[in-house]
């Protein structure tokens, strides 16, 4: 005769587990969702700042003088622009990851991940980007 204690696992003991399994992953399936993308907008700000720092390189090379558009500092950058990618999308090149600004004061494109360059009468420039939904909010210049 076999004893009640070797019987396995009942049917309430069961449903218990997965109701506690079920529970833990509906609290960490959404805080890594927006880890991801704490991290891809984190990506972001370290183009910009790669793209700051070539800029400073350029303006050292060029006795202070800043670039007058992103395409002249993007080869100064490691690996140029086929390493320059886009943190949200993976893509590279003028227009997804990076971008020249037409105007000093503009903000970056709607483009979520790109970074965005302006210089002003080659004295000055910024550095602007753009995250998951909104532009970016603080900005990199000559100087800071």
């Amino acid at each position: 005769m076999r004893d009640r204690r070797d019987s396995g696992f009942t049917l309430i003991e069961l449903m218990i587990v997965v109701v506690v399994i079920v529970t833990l992953a509906s609290i960490a399936i959404p805080n890594f969702i927006a880890m991801q993308s704490r991290a891809r907008e984190a990506g972001t700000k370290a183009n910009m700042h790669t793209m700051q720092l070539a800029a400073e390189d350029y303006g050292v090379q060029n006795d202070g003088f800043y670039a007058p558009d992103a395409a002249t500092i993007v080869p100064l950058m490691p690996g140029g622009d086929a390493r320059f990618k886009n943190s949200f999308s993976g893509t590279t090149g003028s227009g997804v990851a990076w971008e020249d600004r037409a105007s000093f004061a503009a903000a970056a494109t709607a483009v979520s991940g790109i970074a965005s360059y302006a210089d002003s009468s080659s004295f000055t420039y910024n550095v602007k980007g753009y995250g998951k939904t909104a532009a970016i909010t603080f900005v990199l210049s000559a100087g800071s």
